[in-house]
Formats: C-alpha cells, structure tokens, sequence
C-alpha cells in the first residue's frame, strides 16, 4: 500500500529515525535498482545507497511537500551513482561474488539465464526502466517521472527492451 511520504517529511527533518525506516523500507528496492543499473557493482550499490540517504536527510528541506518524493529520492540516487562514476572515470570493477544481485540467474525452459547478460544488450535508459518495473515493481507512471520522461516514451521503451530480451532468449535456445 502506497504511502504518503509527504506526513513524514517534518519528521525527516527532526531526525525521527523511525519515520527514516518507514521511508527507507518503501523506497530502497527502487533506490538499489537504479543505482545498479548503472554502476553494476553490488557492494559499490550498497555503499551508494547509504551516500543517497544521507544526502536525502541532508536536502530533506529542499523537497516540497505535494511534489513526488520517490522521483525526487531516485534523481539523487541517480546523481549519487553518476556522480560516482565520474570521478572513478567509469572503471568498472568485476568481482562475481559481490555482484551475485545483478548477475542472478534465471532458468527458462531447461536453459540458465544471467540477468545481467541479458540487460547487457540495454542502453541505459532501457536497464534503469526495465530494472525500475520488473524488480522493484514500480507503476509506469511512477517511472515516468523518476526518469523524466513522458508516460509515453516510458511505456515505448520498455516494450522495445522486452521485445528485444525476449529476441535474445529466443536466440539463445
């Protein structure tokens, strides 16, 4: 059931750790899928999603009440991670074990199939919509606004990356 992020806002500001922990619950599946659709590295996720409540505790008076925070939380995670991979001039580490997140299996039809193999062939925006819908089941209006795009544009995108994975898996057989 959705909340209403607005009725903890003045809590966030006086530091209430138990508003921090209803907010946090409905909002970290959503902040984890975007920052690993771009960094790709479980454990820098996990340490990038710290850095994006900590900002959001830090920025929590620049939010307007009425306005979505969930866009508004996902943009500074998205930053966060962008920031991140500017300054590691987009050096990507690989360690399997502690991308065990983004590199899960899937087995369809007899055949294993690593999810991060398939969002490979995705260009960005592509990888943050699918992730954003299928892992952290989010609406597409949702989405929309997370990733500043037209409903529209959202809801083409992401049927063109499904069509294309599913074209992938179908290849693979």
């Amino acid at each position: 059931m959705p909340i209403n992020y607005d009725d903890y806002i003045d809590k966030l500001i006086e530091k209430d750790n138990d508003a921090f922990k209803v907010v946090y619950e409905h909002t970290k599946r959503g902040v984890f899928s975007i920052i690993i659709s771009l960094v790709r590295n479980k454990t820098v996720t996990e340490d990038l999603m710290q850095d994006t409540y900590i900002k959001m505790i830090q920025k929590i008076r620049q939010y307007q009440k009425g306005r979505n925070f969930n866009a508004w939380l996902i943009q500074i995670a998205k930053n966060t991670a962008l920031d991140y991979l500017r300054k590691s001039k987009k050096e990507t580490l690989y360690d399997p074990q502690e991308q065990a997140y983004y590199h899960a299996s899937q087995k369809t039809e007899g055949k294993t199939y690593h999810v991060s193999d398939l969002v490979e062939s995705l260009n960005e925006d592509e990888k943050q919509i699918v992730l954003l819908r299928a892992v952290s089941e989010y609406k597409f209006k949702d989405i929309a606004k997370m990733v500043d795009k037209p409903l529209g544009t959202v809801l083409w995108i992401y049927s063109k990356a499904i069509k294309q994975l599913k074209k992938e898996v179908g290849s693979n057989e």
